[in-house]
């Protein structure tokens, strides 16, 4: 922690001492022209190269504005410059913009219109194949299941220099995971799971030692899963590079034409379907860790007849609905951010078409 704080003090002296240095050289119209320049930089190396950690940093820097929280900070600190007589109406647009996204009865009807989607869309796939193949059973076997792992562990050192593995509030993803394996045990079938998790960041050591699916894996084997059974994929650093790894995966098994099975977050589970289907691979997803509080009281383990749009899904309303919560505004935080990447991967091509 003090390393950490001393970096960060370091970097900021740096900078103040860079800062006043540049201005009193260059030009006031021509260091503003300099910034916009390193702003137009940055987005375009963040484009290109998001998993490079220098880039990714700048990027998380630069993007904080368009978050619920730094747009508030943003306007509050505009109001502050201009005067707060001639800035009301930022002060009341950074109030709106907290109120209403810390808001519950807002957030839950934005997380769970993101993640109805996702499930209706896999309520229209099954009702297809009903219809092309009546007698099918709604629990399929799997040749595969798909962990999409990043961030449902933490590595920790313990004083006595232990390195402890700890769940994170996405680890549902693993115990759902072990929930599918079984269930398919069960079925007579023996899937593979490729649990895809990148590198950690900050972290120092042999590939086995920083990698996030080697942590998975071990979670997965203590849960009861064969060891045998279990790849680990520790490339990938987004979604996109997971689909890729894990389709060279199944090709050098001859799995690639076979059922996939993809367990994610309800909130992202439709960008998953769509860029594993822009790799070529047609995947069922195995959506949990559900944000919503009618969907995360409902049954995950199959797809009914039932349509998902409907008034049993509207969150209930009641009197601290209405009262902002930190809860609620790290979900509409959560939908805001899942709906720029895919803003983002629509623009690198990296979604493929709704499959079915």
């Amino acid at each position: 922690m003090f390393l950490l704080l001393t970096q960060v003090l370091l970097w900021l002296l740096i900078t103040f001492i860079l800062y006043n240095l540049l201005t009193k050289v260059i030009p006031k119209q021509y260091f503003t022209l300099l910034g916009g320049l390193f702003l137009f930089a940055v987005i375009v190396l963040a484009f290109f190269f998001p998993d490079d950690p220098l880039v990714s940093a700048a990027w998380r820097v630069l993007s904080f504005p368009l978050t619920p929280v730094g747009a508030c900070i943003l306007l509050l600190a505009i109001s502050m410059r201009n005067g707060l007589e001639k800035s009301k109406n930022y002060i009341l647009a950074a109030l709106l913009i907290l109120l209403i996204s810390s808001t519950p009865l807002v957030s839950n009807l934005l997380v769970q219109s993101a993640e109805i989607d996702a499930l209706s869309a896999e309520q229209r796939r099954q009702l297809a194949i009903q219809r092309e193949s009546p007698g099918t059973p709604q629990t399929q076997v799997a040749d595969a299941i798909v962990l999409l792992g990043q961030g449902t562990t933490q590595a920790r050192v313990l004083p006595d220099g232990q390195r402890q593995v700890q769940l994170t509030e996405k680890s549902d993803r693993i115990l759902h995971t072990d929930r599918i394996f079984q269930q398919q045990r069960a079925l007579g079938a023996n899937p593979i799971i490729i649990v895809s998790a990148g590198p950690r960041p900050a972290w120092q050591g042999n590939g086995s030692q920083i990698s996030e699916a080697n942590d998975i894996a071990q979670v997965l084997t203590q849960l009861g899963v064969p060891q045998d059974r279990i790849v680990p994929e520790p490339f990938s650093l987004n979604m996109h590079s997971s689909a890729e790894q894990v389709k060279r995966i199944l090709e050098e098994r001859g799995l690639v034409n076979g059922r996939i099975f993809v367990v994610t977050s309800g909130i992202n589970s439709r960008r998953s379907r769509l860029t594993f289907a822009n790799v070529g691979l047609t995947v069922v997803p195995q959506p949990t860790d559900f944000q919503g509080s009618q969907l995360a009281a409902r049954p995950e383990t199959t797809v009914t007849a039932q349509p998902f749009l409907g008034s049993n899904f509207l969150p209930p309303i009641r009197v601290e609905s209405f009262v902002p919560s930190v809860e609620a505004l790290t979900v509409t935080t959560k939908v805001w951010e899942e709906t720029l990447i895919r803003i983002y991967y629509i623009l690198r091509g990296w979604t493929g078409q709704e499959p079915l």
